[in-house]
This record gives structure tokens, sequence and C-alpha cells, in this order.
């Protein structure tokens, strides 16, 4: 017995020993998948920021700061350029980190991974993920955070130095502004950002609407960003968390850089716990909630008080930028797309804003009694459901039941209307509707819910579903929201792609000069921008152009539709509607038939959420 003692201790002192040896350094193997500055740069990078010009700094000098910072925290660290990364090499490590893009991970890719900033739509959206691109505007700190969370505690014990600051503007756009704070505690994560003259990488947050609404998700902190309160900087799901901060460790701070170790080691512990949802769904009751909201003359005159002030902030900017040319400045592709910009006074009526918000259906029923609406939304609140990736409908089966459906009571209803034989129809039709299972019988319904009752969630991200918690290997398919759309526009636009782009080749009589014309039609509430200030994360609208051997532009640009003011942010300006781009080209010299590629680049947002940037083209021929 005491020889097995001494040998124990032995054994202790030796662990003790190697232990002190490595520097009290964290027992885990970690993967940091990004660019090898050894390595040529590609032409795209996952990265962005209003300027290009440090671009080649962060290249050579990002993943040896990530390889030097995390082999001073954990025993094992390993970095590999991501054109070399397979999915196989995460089954060798602890934690992945991806902190670059395109990388090829399969859907049921199971391990611990951390995506940083804009890797994590990249990854999530495709599969199902709920990091979806809510907007790559993410500044340098945090807020809303839920300190007490385990990411904040060990094994470094951070003591966030929170500053209240004044709330970002973003926040009191929309229904939830009426609740949102003047000020706000927030916490710093990045040192150089937005509120320095020297450009830095921007971060990304994710849709905060039902984020949360199943159980293997949550949101640790937001940030501030020109989105709402909800938007997610600090996220997991499943087995994937999403940091939403595009800093590398030397732009950290010290509190950050612990925070980051926190969250590799807390990551560790969802190993093959992947995804129970999979984000189907981007619109949520919420919807409802802001269309009550919009239900109100007065925001409504507002906001023909703001186009009008906006008229005149737009006619100031265009003489300043005229003079700044006239003294031989060099103003920029963008200056020079935005003097050609026609001002027009041209405003909505009532009835056309609630048309907007509301359905011409609603405005049928109710026309511009806003009262209506209101009473409408808040009889039927707990009725509606999807009636497309962004949009909710009401349900009137659920409607006619009377019951919530987004209550256990409705299950229990129906398959108790199934075993009495009473409305067998409307009982399927609403099981079917509200959770996955298809069965055809009474009993088989009662055995599923009396089985899993005390395990039901419903989910409303995940398609306004009951679903069974569990971690017992779900399959997660592709999300079918994160199609590409084509080059060639030939439908108009949708809720899932709110901006269809058409060209045309138009002739002059001469048969020597030739108008091209590029549209975008844009969805009812959703716009693209006209115009950015220097230091905006937003993407402003460019038109693409290639043209063939012997064509010429009879003029200085393109000319453009008149932008309009958006509101709360000044010097922004944005395109709604159909908006039209016409360049003059001298054609005497092509050869007919030859190819001409023209379209936009451009990104999509509304009021609550932005699209990833889109790039169109299409091809015409001469």
């Amino acid at each position: 017995m005491k020889k097995i003692m001494l040998l124990l201790l032995v054994f202790a002192l030796c662990g003790n020993l190697v232990h002190a040896s490595e520097g009290n350094k964290i027992p885990l193997k970690v993967l940091y998948v990004g660019y090898d500055p050894e390595k040529p740069m590609p032409a795209k990078l996952v990265w962005y920021m209003p300027s290009e010009s440090r671009y080649k700094e962060f290249y050579k000098t990002r993943m040896p700061a990530f390889k030097s910072f995390l082999e001073k925290n954990f025993t094992v660290v390993k970095t590999v350029d991501w054109r070399d990364y397979n999915s196989k090499m995460s089954d060798d490590v602890d934690v992945t980190i991806i902190d670059a893009y395109p990388v090829n991970l399969p859907v049921n890719f199971n391990r611990p991974a951390i995506l940083i900033a804009a890797v994590a739509p990249d990854i999530g959206i495709p599969i199902g993920l709920k990091f979806d691109w809510y907007c790559q505007c993410l500044e340098n700190d945090a807020l809303n955070i839920k300190t007490q969370h385990e990411i904040f505690n060990t094994p470094n014990k951070v003591n966030l130095t929170m500053v209240t600051r004044p709330t970002p503007g973003g926040f009191f756009n929309g229904f939830q502004g009426a609740t949102t704070p003047k000020t706000m505690p927030m916490w710093r994560v990045v040192t150089e950002g937005f509120d320095r003259k020297k450009p830095y990488l921007i971060g990304m947050v994710a849709h905060g609407e039902g984020f949360a609404d199943s159980p293997d998700a949550e949101v640790i902190s937001g940030g501030v960003c020109l989105k709402n309160a909800e938007a997610v900087a600090l996220g997991r799901h499943g087995n994937y968390f999403m940091w939403g901060f595009a800093a590398s460790p030397e732009y950290m701070t010290d509190e950050a850089n612990k925070v980051f170790v926190n969250t590799i080691c807390y990551i560790n512990k969802f190993d093959k716990k992947i995804p129970i949802v999979k984000k189907v769904q981007q619109a949520t009751r919420e919807e409802i909630d802001e269309k009550i909201y919009r239900a109100d003359e007065d925001l409504y005159k507002r906001s023909l008080i703001a186009r009008k002030e906006g008229n005149e902030r737009l006619k100031r900017m265009q003489d300043s930028i005229r003079a700044l040319k006239a003294s031989g400045v060099d103003i920029g592709r963008g200056n020079e797309m935005f003097l050609k910009m026609t001002l027009t006074n041209d405003v909505q009526s009532f009835e056309d804003y609630l048309k907007d918000w509301q359905g011409a259906d609603l405005v049928k029923q109710f026309g511009t009694d806003t009262k209506l609406y209101v009473k409408y939304y808040r009889d039927n609140y707990e009725y509606f459901y999807p009636g497309g990736f962004q949009s909710v409908q009401l349900d009137e089966d659920a409607q006619k039941l009377g019951i919530s459906n987004r209550s256990l009571q409705m299950l229990e209803k129906c398959i108790s209307l199934l075993e009495k034989d009473e409305h067998d129809a409307l009982a399927h039709r609403l099981l079917d509707r509200y959770t996955n299972e298809k069965f055809t019988t009474a009993k088989e319904w009662r055995n599923w819910y009396e089985k899993n009752k005390s395990k039901l969630f419903y989910t409303e991200s995940g398609g306004f579903k009951f679903m069974v918690n569990t971690y017992e290997n779900p399959v997660i398919k592709a999300n079918p929201s994160a199609a590409v759309s084509k080059s060639k526009e030939t439908a108009g636009p949708t809720q899932i792609d709110p901006v269809s782009v058409t060209a045309s080749l138009q002739y002059a009589e001469d048969k020597k000069h030739a108008d091209i014309i590029v549209e975008a039609d844009i969805l009812k509430g959703w716009h693209i921008y006209a115009y950015l200030p220097a230091n905006s994360p937003y993407i402003q609208t460019e038109t693409l152009l290639e043209l063939p051997k012997g064509a010429k532009s009879s003029k200085s640009g393109w000319d453009s539709t008149s932008g309009i003011p958006y509101p709360g942010f000044a010097d922004v300006f944005v395109y709604e509607g159909r908006v039209t781009f016409k360049l003059n080209l001298d054609m005497t010299n092509v050869k007919k038939g030859s190819p001409i590629k023209c379209g936009l680049y451009y990104q999509t947002c509304n009021d609550k959420k932005c699209m990833q940037p889109q790039r169109k083209v299409i091809v015409l021929k001469a």
C-alpha cells in the first residue's frame, strides 16, 4: 500500500512539474484556420473595413498574432491556411478557430468551433445556423452583456470595465426604441475602430429575434452597431460559437483576450452537440409588434418632415462636393455618382404608407383608421405563423381553435379532437403545421405527445414548430434560404431576394450610340445605399461594367435616380422602389454581337435587417 501511495505521489509531482514548466497553460489542443502570410493574399478576404489601405498589413500579422497569443495560453496550438484546411484536421484537436473563408465544412460537422466575425454567417447560413447576416457593422464595444456567463468567469475571472455611453442611434428605430434607454453600460473589446482616424476591421452581428428560442442556442452579448439592441455579437448555437468582433489579439483589450481564452474553454464543452434547430424563419412574431408600431399617422408625418430636410441636406452636400471638384480635388467615383442624383419632392400618401407596412388587403378593410389595425393585431397576436421566410400571416385554423399556436394546449386540443373524431381535418392541419411529425392516427399522436411532453419546446426561428429537446445527432440539411441568385434576373423582387436587377441596351436612331440601362426593382420596405459617408460600414451601390473592344463612354459617368435620406443617420441616402442607372455609349467601332457585361454591386437592408452584399452581372449583346 505504501508503494502505491509513493507512486501516486511521484506521478502527482511530475504532473505539477510539467504544468509549471508550461507556464500554467490550459491543456487543450487548438487549431487556428486563417490566412498564412507566406501564401499569396487572395483577391477577396473575409475581412471588411471602409478603406482597404491596411489589408496587406493585417494579412502579414494576423495569423502570427493569433499563434503567439494561443501558444501563451494552451498546451498545443496548430495553424493552417484556409486553402490547406479540411474538416478532418479538427478531429485531431479540441477546438477549431476559423478566421478565413471559404472553408470546406460538412453540414454535419460536430466539433467545437469558434467563427470570427463574417465567417459566422458565411458558414452558418448554408447549414441553417442562427448566425445569419444581420449587419457587418459591429464596432468596438459590447453591451447587453450576461456578465454572469461562464465566458466572463472561468478559468479567468474577468472584472469587466463598464462605461456608460450614449445608446447607438439605430437602437431607436422600430418598436423596441420606445423602451430603449438613452444611455447603456458598454464594455470595450477592440482597441481600434470607428473612433479612430486609422481604419480597422469591422465586426458582424446576427439577428437577435428568435436566436435564443431553442435550448441549443444562447445570446451572450450584443454590441454597438447600426442595427437594434437585439443584435447578437457573442452567441452560441450547438457546437459553434459566434465571436462577432473582428479584432485579432493585439487589437483586443486585455480583458477581451481573457474572455476569448474562456470562450475557447467554454465551447469545448459542446463537442458533438450539434444544433437541434435549423434556422428556416427570419420573421418572428416581433413582426406584428413592428406593424403595430408603424400604424401611426404621426410617425408617417415625421417621415415627410425628414424627407424635406433630407432633400435640403442633399442639395447642400452636392454643392459642397461640386465646389471641391471645381477646385481640382479628385472626389472619387462614389461622389461622381452622387452628383448625378436628381432632387425630387415626391412623397407617398398616408394610404400608400399603410400599404407598405400593413399590406393592401388590410388597407381595403381598415382604410386609414389606425386603431382598427392595432385592434386586429392585438386580437389575433397568438395566431400568426410564417407567410414566408421574412413574413408572417394570420393562421385562421388556429384562430378558429381559439388557442395560442405556441401553447402546448393547442397540441393537446388537436389530439383530443382526433380521439373524438371531431374536426379531424382541422386538427391534422395544425399538428402538421406546428410539428415536424407525420403521424396519421390519434393513437400515434397521443403516444408521441405523452412520451415527449416534458421535453417539447417551441421555436419561431425554426419555423414556428414544437420540437423535442434532444442532442441525439439531429440531421442538419442545407438551408434553402441561402440560395444565391443567378446573374441574370428574370423575376421580380421577393422576400428572400428583395432586389431584382435587369438591364437593356437601347440604340439611338443613328445606330452608333446606345444607352445601357440598368434597373433595380426593390421590394417595398427595403433599400440599397445611394450615398454613404467615408467611415460607414454599409456598402454603397456601384455600377458594374465591362465594355467590348471599341466601345467608349460618351459621358463622364452614369446618370441615376435620386437617393432619399435615411432617417436617423446624417449624410446617408438610400434607393427605394425602382431605380435606374443610365450610361450613353459610342458603339461606332463595336463588332455586332460582342458581349457587354453590366450590373450592380449593392447591399440590401430594411429598418431591422441587412443581407449580404450582392454582385449581379447581366450579359448583353451589342
